[in-house]
């Protein structure tokens, strides 16, 4: 696979383009809403990882109670869900004990973005923290949360806000802080929010992957034999939207948290002032 930095121009095979100043060895956390979201959106970056000698976690939010197509499915289609998950992601080298379930009702997601004092130890955002803590995570990789679903929308909120505490000196019985390094958004199936600089595209990452790399990815998406008729469309889009002729594109943008404000260019500008 190739890494492709569109804000600079250039692409190569090294991580590094991706996740600046990349090490063997890191553990990288996927944010997914729901089940198939990280392969839908970051199959790619999530083979790419562990090629790199890196550790893939896949932290699924939502249960997929809402995605059965049949009235009869409807009793089943968790535990269905599951099991399809296990096998999706198996083939494309996320251990099993790398894969966490949250287990939060469809649509349902955006609630969870409060810490309830009720839920204090067993709150998303308390596990959330916990785990990214005890694997010492240091690259984040979530859904955009430009229009496209609540769900996605607040596992993005997820990724800005929930997410940096896990580097702070708080919640010690959490675990000892684990900073994140660097923060990532993937689209599943809408373009990201406009860019910040006039004429820049909105996302600045990619990844180009071989025919070998997007058979994995349509083979995970086999996988939720379940979600069959839901997921019909977007697997034939990819097919088309997606190749290039240097190979399969995946984008990414990139978050900056907490950029510190330059404050030197206001003493500029006040230095230059006259008196009111």
């Amino acid at each position: 696979m190739e890494c492709v930095d569109f804000s600079g121009r250039c692409r190569g095979p090294e991580l590094g383009m991706i996740f600046p100043d990349w090490r063997a060895g890191e553990h990288v956390a996927f944010l997914s809403p729901h089940d198939d979201d990280a392969i839908l959106g970051a199959g790619y970056l999530l083979q790419a990882v562990a090629e790199a000698g890196g550790t893939p976690h896949v932290l699924i939010f939502c249960q997929g109670d809402a995605g059965y197509s049949t009235a009869e499915a409807k009793e089943t289609i968790v535990s269905v869900r599951k099991s399809e998950t296990r096998r999706a992601y198996a083939g494309l080298g996320v251990a099993a004990d790398h894969l966490v379930f949250f287990d939060v009702p469809d649509f349902a997601l955006l609630t969870t973005l409060v810490r309830s004092p009720g839920q204090l130890g067993e709150s998303v955002f308390d596990r959330l923290i916990a785990h990214l803590r005890a694997h010492a995570v240091s690259r984040i990789v979530f859904t955009s949360g430009h229009r496209e679903h609540a769900d996605h929308t607040a596992a993005f909120w997820h990724g800005l806000y929930t997410v940096p505490q896990a580097g702070d000196p708080i919640l010690a019985d959490l675990g000892g802080p684990a900073p994140i390094r660097s923060y990532l958004a993937y689209s599943v199936w809408s373009d990201f929010e406009p860019p910040d600089k006039p004429g820049a595209l909105p996302a600045d990452k990619g990844i180009l992957a071989d025919d070998a790399a997007e058979a994995r990815v349509r083979g995970g998406m086999a996988e939720f034999a379940s979600q069959g008729d839901i997921l019909a469309c977007t697997a034939a889009a990819r097919r088309e939207d997606r190749k290039t002729d240097r190979g399969y594109l995946e984008l990414y943008r990139t978050y900056e948290i907490r950029r510190p404000i330059d404050v030197a260019a206001y003493k500029a500008v006040l230095a230059g002032l006259g008196k009111g």
